[in-house]
């Protein structure tokens, strides 16, 4: 008996041929797929990722970038001079990644690259950074153990990307943001307006 038959003359079965007795509600909202905001599973899944951050992280300076009015530039994400919004505390976890070292056109360059991990609850929570989330061109200032080379107190770190992270029944707990060393260029320099 052969696996598949390719007779052109065979009648194909649509899903309405087999009935289902389920109600309309059962279908479009089964028990396992329905989101409810209060489910006290939730509210446990974000306790513990607050408790994680709290526990293994550092105190930071998060600012937020200015939108500027009206400011559009040929360069995309490209801004001369970039202001910021009070520099505002917060725990996050960071991980630096391994330091590498690379001769560019300029000589030797070492860039600085680190994931800072927030806690997405105490970012909506906190009502002056929950009005949006993390974007690129924000500022970190973190508290970095370097060669004297850079000992200059905290350093600065541009956000490069962010994106939400621990999805735990259609909600996330984590904002993930990757970020890179801001320089001694003058035009980098974080300005709080």
């Amino acid at each position: 008996m052969t696996i598949y038959n390719f007779d052109i003359k065979e009648k194909f079965t649509t899903i309405d041929s087999v009935p289902d007795f389920r109600s309309d509600v059962e279908k479009q909202f089964s028990p396992l797929s329905t989101y409810n905001h209060d489910k006290p599973d939730i509210a446990y899944a974000e306790r513990l990722a607050e408790e994680l951050i709290n526990i293994s992280g550092a105190w930071i300076t998060l600012f937020l970038k200015e939108p500027k009015q009206g400011a559009v530039t040929e360069i995309w994400d490209e801004d001369a001079d970039p202001l910021y919004r009070a520099g505002k505390k917060i725990k996050a976890y960071f991980k630096p990644e391994p330091v590498m070292t690379e001769l560019t056109r300029w000589g030797i360059d070492v860039p600085i690259r680190i994931t800072v991990v927030f806690s997405r609850a105490m970012l909506m929570a906190d009502r002056s950074i929950g009005e949006r989330l993390l974007l690129p061109g924000d500022a970190i200032e973190a508290p970095y153990n370097l060669p004297t080379i850079f000992d200059t107190g905290p350093l600065r770190f541009r956000i490069l990307n962010s994106k939400q992270d621990g999805f735990f029944q259609y909600r996330w707990l984590y904002v993930n943001t990757i970020c890179e060393l801001l320089t001694g260029d003058e035009a980098l320099k974080v300005r709080v307006k």
